[in-house]
């Protein structure tokens, strides 16, 4: 049998070597196999030790390609770092890894990457989309805008990059641009679920109930499996008081997702709606068990409890939101109320005044702060907050007659007459404010029998979710007999 020289041997190797690695590279670069095969590809290439810079590059380049399509951010980004070493100028790989760093949530770093992508290519457009989404989850709309408004001018074709601006003028209110881009991004790609469910938001917000469950039902039609799009459909049916359909879709959300907590929260308070407590508190708590730094969910669940008349809970929950979240002037009006049914005056004017500063547009706050002065024995100052706020008020419009009820500017049979609207949903929630008020007005007299009327009418009329009804119920409680 004939033996080959050593130098030969070896020389066959490394051609073969070189070989390998080359169809390995080819592999890998393709879309051949699956991700894994296609790593595994990469790495042999990469350990080869035949490969020259630029091939080298690519091999790295490629598998950060495959760790970011696997979710794998941190080792996309090394393997990224690698390609960028190994060539510099390699525009796509920084365009690469600020999509992985985006993808893990550092916009910081995914606004440098595409910005020094751009820079080498100042036409790659899709660098210039990238770094507008990053301007966006930074909060910086008017970049993102201006980043999207070069992708368009390079790419009129891009169904996303319209999309994506449509996101940035919905996020600073102008729902009118945000729902022209999405008509152009649907228009371009009349199959982009993401489009519909953008654009029912946006018609949604803006009041445009029927339209927006359109969108939300095309989204669905196209994609099925988006719990996003039966959530937000959810959320319309609920604003337009069809809870039954709301929770359907909140269910479907969550079949389809059992850890979707918005989905959780918001089939929560459809619940609540309908007067369930305990199926809403049952969410509720669940919401709280997947985020337990969940504010809004505290919040929400200390609402549930107030409306089962357990004040206590209520006022643990709100309590609760408020160290999460001390910023809160909902919660803190909440708490106000808990502590005002409780009969803690003192503390319920301190969360109303708390409440009043963090959110000075609430009409109420003023009003509930006012009747807490008043009711712990503090008449000066409650009727010098009053005056105060009678300032910010135009005179007549509701609820300013109940501040001057208060300030003793109108008598009772004044305020019941402001109370009256051609509206009768308005009507009926002014007619709920004035008897409850009028029977506080009536207790800080000494004339309990007319602030025992006054309250019964409040309990029997007012909507069940008004505080003027929990207020009506507590206050009867604490009347003698």
């Amino acid at each position: 049998m004939r033996s080959w020289p050593p130098a030969i041997l070896l020389l066959v190797a490394a051609r073969l070597a070189v070989a390998q690695a080359t169809a390995d590279v080819q592999f890998c670069a393709g879309s051949a196999g699956t991700g894994d095969e296609r790593i595994a590809a990469c790495t042999r290439a990469i350990a080869s030790g035949t490969l020259e810079n630029r091939p080298l590059s690519g091999a790295f380049y490629n598998r950060g390609y495959a760790w970011n399509a696997k979710g794998d951010y941190d080792r996309a980004i090394a393997d990224f770092d690698e390609a960028i070493r190994l060539n510099p100028q390699f525009a796509g790989a920084f365009y690469n890894r600020g999509s992985a760093a985006y993808a893990r949530g550092d916009y910081d770093r995914a606004v440098a990457d595409n910005g020094e992508a751009i820079r080498l290519n100042p036409k790659y457009a899709k660098a210039y989309n990238n770094r507008g989404n990053a301007w966006n989850a930074k909060g910086d709309y008017d970049r993102a805008i201006a980043d999207f408004n070069e992708a368009i001018r390079l790419n009129p074709q891009d169904a996303l990059a319209f999309n994506n601006r449509g996101i940035s003028w919905k996020a600073k209110g102008d729902y009118g641009r945000a729902i022209a881009d999405y008509n152009e991004a649907i228009r371009l790609n009349p199959r982009f679920a993401q489009a519909y469910n953008n654009r029912g938001y946006a018609r949604n917000a803006q009041g445009d109930h029927d339209r927006a469950i359109a969108d939300y039902s095309e989204a669905i039609r196209l994609n099925p499996q988006d719990a996003y799009a039966f959530n937000n459909r959810g959320i319309v049916w609920r604003a337009k008081d069809d809870h039954e359909r709301a929770i359907a879709d909140f269910d479907e959300a969550l079949r389809l997702d059992p850890q979707f907590a918005p989905a959780l929260n918001n089939r929560a308070n459809a619940w609540r709606a309908k007067g369930d407590y305990d199926r809403a508190l049952a969410d509720y708590d669940e919401v709280i068990r997947l985020e337990p730094h969940n504010a809004r969910a505290f919040d929400n669940r200390g609402v549930a409890w107030n409306a089962k008349g357990d004040y206590e809970r209520a006022l643990a929950d709100y309590s609760e939101a408020i160290r999460l979240d001390p910023h809160n002037a909902y919660a803190l009006r909440n708490r106000g109320f808990a502590q005002f049914y409780l009969g803690r005056f003192d503390a319920a004017a301190a969360d109303f005044a708390e409440s009043g500063r963090l959110d000075p547009k609430s009409a109420y706050t003023p009003i509930w702060r006012g009747l807490t002065l008043l009711r712990s024995g503090k008449a000066e100052l409650a009727r010098s907050d009053l005056q105060q706020a009678l300032q910010t008020f135009t005179k007549g419009e509701w609820p300013e007659p109940v501040l001057a009820l208060l300030a003793e500017r109108i008598d009772p049979p004044a305020l019941l007459n402001a109370a009256d609207h051609r509206d009768a949903i308005k009507r009926r929630g002014q007619v709920c404010d004035a008897h409850f008020f009028l029977g506080e007005y009536y207790l800080l007299r000494n004339r309990p029998d007319e602030a025992r009327k006054s309250w019964q009418s409040a309990e029997q009329d007012c909507p069940r979710d008004f505080a003027g009804y929990h207020g009506a119920v507590v206050e009867l409680k604490g009347l003698p007999r």
